[in-house]
């Protein structure tokens, strides 16, 4: 049997190490060969293309940073000539005399000279009887071609201005003439830029070491050169080469002296001049690290080759050691005969444990809490304290020689708006509550079970093994907590602690204890902790309910005004508060208040039930815990549904009386018409009727009736040919009163209305 497992394991070894060796044999090798083969054949025109690419990017980054030199060098030079202090006045000082100004100004040409390296000289030329030279020292001027040289300068309409000076010989320089702005200036700076100094930041535009760069003047004169070859009929073909370009900027490949050379150029805008650069890299020089690096790959993928083809048979040797002893491990030893595939059995075998862990795991929170849902709700009952402590023992709690105790942790404050979080935070206040105390409770006690969040309250089972400082940490940990949310949210904490147990049959009698004790927290808005271990200790509370407060919410119900049932709503529960102390003694006391209002509306008519939407009030307000939410429950779904009830009850009412009484003018408009007659005959009284005719038509009663009596006479007057006298007597008016009051609601008289009206037509 022995020499048959040998032989078993030896042929399974066989299979699977040839299949091992020449994979890993083609995963060592072909990467490397399809690399390099990749990089020499298909990438090097790409990396080649993207490399001119970037030298082009390069040219464009160091010519934008050439510019902004050159541009700090003209707004350096402008703020110098603007500077009033130094320019005012400097036509008609004698500097020959005023040795004050010389120094100030000759500071001033050696301070702008030292700021920036790329400023050769800064010189201040003043022409005058005596024409003077600051270079930035004083000196005369003697010479008539220097001095011809520099009275061209202040020619020209240009205020400032770049002037290729290289004839003087002076370089490049910057002219401002002074004062700017002025069209007979009597002097000039000049500031010449140091040729070394802008050869090295154009060397920076072709940093191989055969490359060259030139920045060429308005008139395609090389200004600067960049070159490290030398050779000025190279720079002459690439001048041509430029010459020739139609677009404005770009670049182009050059062939020059048996290579291939990259060619970027554009241009440069300088004081309403146009400078032209260029740059000439060699491609060789750009791509040649690509050509070694492709080429270097390649060999290196050979080489490995041969290292790959060692290693994998050694590898191939090691890989199936550790197969076979986990299949041992999951079947048992030569059980695997029976797949032919071994990994594809340890896969599948794999899967299986994995998902059954899975849901294992995804099931066990969910288990748990409802263990100890049933446990704090009483359902073990009938259990022996020796099961529940084993059935305890699998959701990893030891409750051997441990003791138990319950805290019943409520938020109150939220509603009045003095804490961090509103009302309509009530949720993330619940998160926030739930979050802490899972946190802290965690750090002091061995196993903690909370209960979910509802109205701001939660209760937590906490277990302990010891047992003489169970009564400390316990408090502490109530500090602790109350400290902590007090100071994130500023809301009042009520902790309420059950007595200690050491028996788990004991815990659903404390939870419903600590349930009901939590009603003994005083109903102000204060944090505070009701320990029911010395539950005899609290003081006995008289029953007190504000009768009279009560008569008057009812009183200012029944005549429909807000406000002052809402004030007297919220002087009820404030004196409720005050003298019934207690949340157990104070919630009656709104339960009844509920009652006489629920009563006040059966007498109105309604039905609670239905304008409640058919809600449990009396189950809301058992869960108010805070005085001003209490006002403002009462009023949102108390006080306001009945009142909106009324208030369209009475404006139904009002509208029929309104169009009962609109009809009657109408009909006897002609006759002695007033408001109480109207008002006897809708069976109301005259000032009901004067107030509702207001709201629903806008207009008072004999407002109304004067128009439309009016109306009715201009109907007449005008399809009619009766005399005004008879008119007025059909509209209910005397002749006379009828000429007063038509012409002071229209503007003239009966008559000439008529005539008017004739003419017209």
């Amino acid at each position: 049997m022995k020499k048959l497992h040998q032989r078993y394991v030896s042929r399974r070894k066989g299979s699977f190490f040839k299949k091992s060796f020449v994979l890993i044999l083609l995963i060592a090798c072909i990467p490397g060969l399809l690399t390099g083969a990749g990089i020499y054949l298909f990438s090097a025109a790409k990396i080649e293309k993207e490399l001119q690419q970037m030298h082009e990017n390069q040219v464009k980054r160091q010519i934008s940073q050439i510019d902004d030199k050159l541009e700090g060098l003209e707004i350096m030079l402008s703020q110098l000539a603007y500077d009033p202090r130094l320019m005012n006045g400097l036509a008609d000082a004698d500097l020959q005399t005023d040795f004050q100004t010389t120094y100030r100004l000759s500071k001033s040409l050696f301070v702008l000279q030292d700021q920036n390296p790329l400023i050769h000289k800064v010189e201040l030329f003043i022409q005058g009887k005596e024409p003077i030279l600051l270079n930035p020292e004083y000196s005369g001027m003697t010479d008539r071609n220097i001095l011809k040289a520099y009275h061209s300068l202040l020619e020209g309409g240009q205020n400032v201005y770049w002037k290729d000076m290289s004839a003087a010989p002076y370089g490049m320089a910057l002219v401002h003439k002074i004062p700017g702005g002025i069209s007979e200036p009597f002097g000039a700076l000049i500031l010449t830029l140091d040729e070394k100094e802008m050869g090295h930041l154009l060397e920076s535009l072709s940093p191989y070491s055969k490359g060259t760069a030139l920045l060429f003047h308005h008139n395609q004169k090389p200004v600067f050169s960049g070159s490290k070859r030398g050779k000025a009929n190279f720079e002459s073909v690439l001048k041509g080469m430029l010459e020739k370009q139609k677009n404005q900027q770009g670049s182009f490949v050059m062939d020059w002296g048996g290579g291939a050379y990259s060619v970027s150029y554009g241009r440069m805008d300088r004081l309403n001049q146009e400078w032209t650069y260029v740059s000439a890299s060699p491609m060789s020089a750009i791509t040649a690290p690509v050509l070694f690096l492709s080429k270097l790959v390649a060999s290196v993928s050979i080489a490995g080759i041969i290292l790959a083809f060692i290693l994998s048979w050694y590898a191939s040797h090691k890989i199936y050691s550790p197969v076979a002893r986990l299949i041992k491990l999951c079947s048992g030893e030569g059980k695997a005969a029976h797949f032919p595939d071994e990994f594809h059995w340890l896969e599948k075998r794999w899967e299986d444990l994995t998902e059954e862990s899975g849901r294992l795991k995804k099931e066990m929170p969910q288990a748990a809490n409802v263990f100890f849902q049933r446990l704090l709700g009483g359902y073990f009952a009938d259990e022996s304290e020796r099961n529940l402590r084993d059935r305890l023992k699998r959701w990893g709690w030891e409750a051997k020689d441990n003791v138990f105790t319950i805290i019943d942790i409520q938020l109150t404050g939220l509603y009045e708006g003095n804490g961090a979080f509103t009302k309509k935070d009530e949720s993330l206040t619940g998160f926030l509550l739930g979050n802490i105390t899972r946190e802290l409770a965690g750090r002091t006690f061995k196993h903690i079970y909370m209960t979910d969040v509802r109205s701001l309250s939660l209760a937590v089972l906490l277990m302990s093994g010891r047992k003489t400082a169970f009564k400390e940490e316990t408090a502490q940990f109530v500090r602790e907590l109350t400290d902590v949310i007090c100071g994130i949210s500023r809301l009042h904490v009520t902790v309420t602690v059950s007595k200690t147990a050491h028996m788990l049959k004991d815990i659903p009698g404390m939870y419903e204890e600590v349930k009901e004790g939590r009603h003994y927290r005083q109903f102000e808005n204060a944090s505070q902790v009701i320990d029911l271990s010395r539950k005899e200790d609290m003081p006995p509370v008289e029953s007190y309910y504000p009768f009279t407060l009560e008569k008057e919410v009812v009183r200012a119900l029944r005549l429909e005004e807000r406000d002052e049932v809402e004030r007297r709503i919220r002087l009820f529960i404030r004196e409720l508060s005050e003298k019934g102390k207690t949340e157990i003694r104070i919630q009656p006391g709104m339960m009844q208040l509920l009652a006489k209002i629920q009563e006040e509306i059966f007498h109105s008519g309604l039905h609670p039930y239905e304008l409640f939407s058919r809600k449990n009030l009396l189950q809301e307000l058992s869960e108010l815990r805070e005085p001003e939410r209490a006002v403002g429950w009462m009023m949102e779904r108390v006080v306001s549904p009945y009142l909106k009830e009324m208030e369209g009850r009475k404006n139904r009412q009002q509208k029929r009386l309104v169009e009962q009484v609109l009809e009657m003018i109408h009909q006897h408009y002609m006759n002695d018409i007033s408001l109480e007659s109207c008002a006897d005959q809708a069976g109301t009284n005259s000032y009901t009727l004067s107030k509702a005719f207001k709201q629903v038509t806008g207009i008072n009663f004999i407002d109304y009736v004067t128009r439309l009596r009016i109306e009715k006479a201009k109907e007449l007057l005008l399809e009619t040919n009766k005399k005004i006298h008879d008119v007025s007597e059909e509209v209910g008016y005397r002749h006379s009163y009828f000429n007063r009051i038509f012409k002071k609601q229209v503007g003239i008289p009966p008559s000439r209305y008529r005539q008017i009206h004739q003419e017209s037509s």
